[in-house]
């Protein structure tokens, strides 16, 4: 067995991204090593890399992430695990020990280059951990490394802040995430889709919500899509989830055969599921 370190190799970078895809895919949440805040029902699949430039073949290293919570005082590293606040997920788009698929890579183009480590090829070893947290992967020369885990957020204390790191074989810290993931209470908003009067309801109508700026009775949308869901054919209901209780959200309501019906809410707050 030899390790990625003494081998010449390095810790890259870590990458956030929510459950949900499907099989072979990611949905990103935000660039690489940057903070994001997820809600408690969602999966969190965290993609973190490897490069090295001239080492010797690192063959048998087993990786595995830890986690602390950075709100506690004094902060703890912990094994990440079947229980905890933070622990495996045993059902997400990942398939245990399946070979990390190109579409799903954490967008190697803009990949750090960990101190002037270059690399050329992906690295075979890549793979995919569901309900566990140990990999053993065989690192190359002049290869970018990527290794995935599924990890669920149920059990997180709701507002506190969470970071990440990665060890070797013998339990040697080889890089620390510089992103940090705030975890918040799951929220919804419920309601019914009205015409343009706003008195009558209509259904089949497409909702989306997006941070608002809170700007007054005339909010502007936040950032990227949130959730988005169609509101029930004849009643106009709708429920869009995976939202965080307490958050203020811009929604934005379309229906494609109704000329006059594309409109946006005043602010909206979120309530606990």
């Amino acid at each position: 067995m030899a390790e990625l370190l003494d081998s010449g190799g390095c810790y890259n970078s870590m990458r956030f991204a929510v459950d949900g895809a499907g099989v072979n895919a990611r949905n990103w949440r935000g660039a690489i090593n940057t903070n994001q805040e997820f809600v408690t029902t969602e999966i969190l699949i965290l993609g973190v890399s490897f490069s090295g430039d001239d080492m010797n073949a690192a063959a048998g290293a087993t990786f595995k992430i830890q986690w602390a919570n950075n709100t506690d005082s004094p902060t703890t590293w912990n094994d990440l695990a079947a229980t905890g606040e933070i622990k495996w997920a045993t059902t997400s788009d990942l398939v245990n020990g399946a070979s990390l698929n190109t579409a799903a890579w954490a967008d190697p183009t803009n990949i750090v280059d960990c101190i002037g480590k270059s690399w050329s090829v992906k690295g075979a070893d890549s793979q995919e951990r569901e309900g566990g947290n140990g990999i053993t992967a065989d690192a190359q020369d002049d290869e970018l490394l990527e290794l995935h885990w599924a990890i669920a957020l149920d059990s997180a204390d709701s507002g506190d802040v969470y970071q990440f790191r990665v060890t070797e074989s013998g339990g040697t810290v080889i890089g620390t995430g510089t992103g940090l993931l705030t975890v918040v209470q799951a929220g919804k908003i419920d309601g019914t889709t009205k015409d343009s009067s706003r008195g009558s309801a209509v259904g089949g109508v497409t909702v989306s919500a997006y941070l608002s700026d809170n700007a007054g009775t005339d909010p502007k949308p936040v950032g990227s899509l949130v959730a988005q869901t169609v509101s029930n054919a004849s009643t106009g209901a709708y429920s869009l989830t995976g939202l965080a209780a307490g958050e203020n959200y811009f929604l934005h309501f379309y229906k494609d055969d109704t000329d006059d019906l594309s409109d946006g809410s005043p602010v909206v707050t979120a309530v606990a599921v």
